[in-house]
């Protein structure tokens, strides 16, 4: 700290931005740098010099950027904001290996503050002092030396000259290499801090305020129930669609996984699915485009934001509706209907430390059913595997594979504790899933009953150095967008909907999507509407007039 007071650097702002654009390329960018080794390598010396070169043209490229931001009254305000951001960035890329762009962007500021406590840890605080905080604290306490204004701006045309005559040089002379490294590894721009970050920040606020005021186009008003579900002397009937969290398909036994994590599901009569791909990679994306009318190459936040969804068809129909979220919410999907979020509930041995377990979703449903008197749809938004710290989201008695890991820092955990962890929570979402079922079942006398689970996303556990989710879809692994789905019927609504369950059982391997729920679940209540598509209705094919 007496250095720290002591300590008064007196630069020019040249040379200033020269050293802060050499700070973030060699001490921000690890992740940056880990990619381009592993894409470029280092046996023979062109591929040392490219890398040189790369460092070079990478520190020119950033000062001539500061150089054009960086002005005299926001000098050390904007560094410094720059700074901490970038500190921030490197330690969630170096940590949790993932890229940064506007969907991380819009993810992240829709993660609540409970989620957002489960990722402080010691190493994000070191993170944010040794490259945040205290180069920071010396840029405030350096001295800046400027010239008249005439001068200054010399000096900026002159450094802004100097660094694009060397960064075009470089670029002139490995041109070959430095287009062939961004061709094959388009990603790479998501990577560079800062960016990175800021760059994806601007696209976020552009997208989420052009159009001006958002008005919500009328999806489906006309609506309406079938004769399937209008028939006289029939039961009224309800169905329950679960959307799960972070549960990626190759952790499911019933998908062929060695492990048995799925023990309660498969003593039930269900229908799994073995290859559904998601929409997005992150909750913002995948749930509501899931409920929206658009597939995954038409959808756009802005879109879904501007089109009402699968529930307000659900409601213009006639059906009662009810959205449960353990979650951080709908994402903007029930807006229109209203949600419970129950995950602040209090309630003795499904609560603990703040949050509750999935099983809180169950909880007085059976009340609200007891007062059901109409056809329903039921929603229940599960925290399911939410990451990094997946050792909260199951019980003790559900801890089948340990030892587990127990902390945030999922690269610290040896492997096999840190799926065992991850595995746990999928044991424990086969359980909650099981009780749905058998809750469904207690109410046959009343309802023809059926449910329907997706994942909105799958989960990267570590394969190639990537953990958690979010991941660009262009070059997600497959970890992150091959989910669980299944579903349940009971006889009955088998019977009523006339839909041939061995037809079912026949096509579960075949290629499906989040594309088909919002089109399947109508054709599956016999919803008529104009807003329905029977070739994205994946039980069409199975069921008879």
């Amino acid at each position: 700290m007496n250095f720290l007071r002591r300590f008064s650097l007196q630069l020019t702002p040249a040379r200033q931005i020269l050293l802060a654009a050499w700070f973030f390329i060699t001490f921000t960018n690890f992740s940056f740098w880990q990619a381009a080794f592993n894409a470029i390598g280092t046996d023979n010396w062109h591929s040392v010099l490219f890398l040189a070169a790369l460092y070079l043209l990478l520190i020119t490229w950033l000062n001539q950027i500061l150089s054009l931001l960086l002005l005299p009254w926001l000098f050390k305000p904007l560094l410094s904001v720059l700074l901490l951001g970038g500190a921030t960035t490197a330690y969630f890329m170096d940590s949790y290996g993932v890229v940064i762009d506007r969907e991380m962007i819009r993810n992240t500021l829709m993660t609540d503050p409970r989620e957002a406590g489960e990722l402080l840890s010691l190493k994000l605080g070191l993170y944010l002092l040794l490259l945040g905080v205290l180069p920071v604290v010396l840029l405030l306490r350096s001295k800046i030396h400027y010239a008249s204004f005439m001068k200054e701006v010399g000096y900026k045309f002159l450094t802004l000259v100097m660094t694009l005559v060397i960064s075009s040089g470089v670029a002139a002379a490995y041109y070959v290499d430095i287009a062939s490294f961004a061709r094959n590894n388009t990603y790479i721009r998501h990577m560079i801090v800062p960016v990175n970050y800021v760059g994806a920040i601007q696209s976020y606020i552009s997208s989420t305020l052009s159009g001006g005021k958002i008005v919500v186009a009328p999806l489906g008003e006309d609506a309406k129930k079938g004769a399937k579900i209008t028939a006289g002397g029939q039961k009224k009937v309800l169905t329950v669609i679960v959307v799960g969290e972070a549960a990626r398909a190759s952790e499911f036994s019933l998908n062929g996984y060695a492990r048995d994590t799925n023990p309660e599901l498969s003593k039930l009569d269900i229908v799994n699915y073995r290859n559904v791909s998601s929409c997005g990679t992150e909750t913002a994306v995948s749930v509501p485009c899931m409920f929206s009318k658009f597939t995954r190459q038409d959808y756009s936040d802005s879109k879904a934001k501007r089109n009402e969804n699968l529930v307000d068809v659900l409601k213009h129909a006639g059906f009662d509706l009810l959205w449960k979220d353990n979650n951080s919410s709908s994402r903007g999907v029930a807006v229109r209907i209203g949600e419970q979020n129950v995950q602040d509930l209090k309630v003795p041995g499904l609560c603990t430390n703040g949050e509750c377990f999935d099983e809180i979703l169950l909880y007085q449903l059976q009340d609200y059913i007891d007062k059901l008197t109409n056809d329903g749809v039921i929603v229940l938004h599960m925290k399911g595997s939410h990451g990094p710290a997946y050792y909260l989201r199951s019980p003790e008695k559900f801890k089948k594979f340990l030892p587990e890991c127990r902390t945030n820092q999922l690269q610290d955990c040896p492997r096999q504790e840190l799926i065992n962890a991850y595995d746990n929570t999928i044991v424990y979402s086969d359980y909650v899933l099981s009780q749905v079922i058998k809750l469904l079942q207690q109410n046959n006398q009343r309802f023809d009953t059926a449910m329907l689970y997706m994942a909105d996303h799958g989960e990267s556990t570590g394969e190639k150095g990537i953990y958690l989710h979010a991941a660009p879809y262009m070059i997600a692994p497959e970890e992150q967008t091959h989910i669980g789905a299944l579903q349940w019927f009971s006889p009955s609504f088998l019977q009523r909907m006339k839909l041939d369950k061995n037809c079912l059982l026949r096509k579960a391997d075949e290629p499906l999507s989040q594309d088909n729920l919002f089109h399947s679940v109508l054709g599956l209540l016999d919803v008529k509407t104009s807003a329905y598509d029977t070739s994205l209705d994946m039980f069409a094919s199975c069921t008879t007039k």
